[in-house]
């Protein structure tokens, strides 16, 4: 059951706050309470060099007299510093979405969150509304941080929302709220499959009956249904019209037809012709590490997909080619398996990276050829060598089906080397 809250009777103006998370999200927080004349706040991070370059600092008792807590995405509720007084005070948790909405209610706002595909989904919509004339920003979970993004009346902002931002978030109300697709990810961070998938459905709780909810599934339009939200359900079909994908290989890719679904649909509802959105589509170049096909060398496709940060993320990938080799390997995702049966015949062999190889070798094991390269330096290095007796057409696949903390800063950086290593060894 998710719970309900009413808008009308929270204000932030006299309120006490907290900022609790001092990175971008913080400092954004902090930034636009300054623009509001809001000077009632303290922060904290659990950082202590962080917490340090601020005056101002908070104490456990103080908790207590708080009214808001603003809360940054990337903290853990169960892992943080002050954890016993964040969950007596659960309640006053808000977050930088919150805070967004709460001023600025006239806005019109799209809202996407799901396991898979929300960026490309937000990156889809803001390029068909922006070459067909609409005043539209993008922000969120992807670009800048919701509160840096200046609006009004006439902007339609396209917020991508995380389960993180969603879980705590208590005053969030799109006019469009999509949910793309739902998947075991991030039980890292929430408890259990419930929990996030209550997350998940946030993204619809306060809601009118004058705005709509996208939505493909029928497992997640039956829970819509049982939860018994008042906005206007939208059964987004599993194909649109024909054609509307060809003229585009990005968009061929078969994650990016469903995300084109959900674009397509709303561009509609939004009011952009049949004809405008495919002609808006031509020059569509998808998100750099997600399917980015950035080298062809001979008979040979390289292929960046560092934002594949689970097994089910890197399926897609996996089906889309035949004979790959496939460099995999990071940090695993809690509850995630490698199911291979569909995939087994499309991979010639795996390169493992990371520090949890012994994961990836015990799911491989049997099953495909591998190659234990720890770093990806080396599965680089290694997968060349086996291209010298390739004499087909291939793809070199990576896909790493994992978080990239353990050797890198982000799937960002991670993505980038593996392009700047091909690009050198290619030679």
């Amino acid at each position: 059951m998710i719970e309900k809250y009413d808008l009308k009777k929270n204000k932030v103006f006299g309120k006490k706050i907290l900022v609790y998370g001092l990175g971008a999200t913080g400092k954004s927080v902090i930034k636009f309470l300054k623009k509001k004349k809001i000077f009632d706040y303290k922060v904290w991070d659990d950082d202590k060099k962080k917490r340090q370059k601020f005056a101002n600092k908070i104490i456990d008792k103080a908790l207590n007299n708080i009214d808001f807590i603003v809360l940054s995405p990337g903290i853990n509720l169960n892992n943080a510093l002050l954890k016993s007084k964040l969950i007596k005070n659960k309640k006053k948790i808000i977050t930088d979405l919150d805070l967004f909405y709460l001023f600025n209610p006239e806005a019109k706002t799209i809202g996407i969150t799901g396991t898979n595909g929300k960026s490309t989904t937000c990156k889809i919509i803001h390029h068909i509304l922006k070459k067909n004339g609409y005043q539209v920003k993008l922000g969120g979970n992807i670009g800048k941080p919701i509160l840096d993004i200046l609006c009004n009346s006439n902007t339609i902002v396209i917020i991508e929302m995380s389960s993180f931002q969603l879980a705590y978030s208590k005053f969030i109300k799109p006019n469009f709220g999509v949910l793309l697709n739902l998947s075991i990810d991030h039980l890292d961070w929430h408890r259990n499959f419930s929990d996030y998938k209550n997350s998940k459905f946030k993204i619809f709780f306060n809601q009118g009956k004058f705005d709509k909810a996208y939505i493909s599934s029928q497992a997640l339009i039956k829970f819509f249904k049982n939860e018994k939200f008042h906005s206007k359900l939208i059964k987004v079909p599993k194909k649109i019209s024909p054609n509307s994908n060809k003229f585009n290989e990005y968009l061929n890719f078969k994650p990016n037809l469903q995300n084109l679904n959900f674009a397509y649909r709303i561009s509609r509802d939004i009011g952009v012709n049949h004809a405008s959105i495919l002609k808006s589509l031509r020059d569509f170049k998808g998100l750099k590490h997600r399917y980015e096909i950035f080298l062809r060398k001979k008979n040979i496709s390289f292929i960046n997909d560092s934002k594949a940060t689970s097994f089910k993320s890197s399926e897609y990938s996996l089906e889309a080619n035949k004979n790959i080799y496939w460099i995999l390997g990071g940090l695993p995702k809690k509850g995630d398996k490698i199911r291979l049966t569909k995939f087994q015949r499309n991979i010639n062999r795996c390169y493992i990276i990371g520090k949890k190889t012994a994961f990836f070798v015990n799911q491989l094991r049997n099953k495909i050829k591998y190659t234990v390269s720890n770093n990806l330096k080396s599965a680089v290095i290694n997968l060349f060598k086996d291209l010298k007796f390739e004499n087909g057409r291939a793809v070199v696949l990576f896909s790493p089906a994992s978080a990239s903390y353990d050797q890198f800063k982000n799937f960002e950086q991670r993505g980038d080397i593996f392009k700047k290593l091909v690009k050198l060894y290619a030679k």
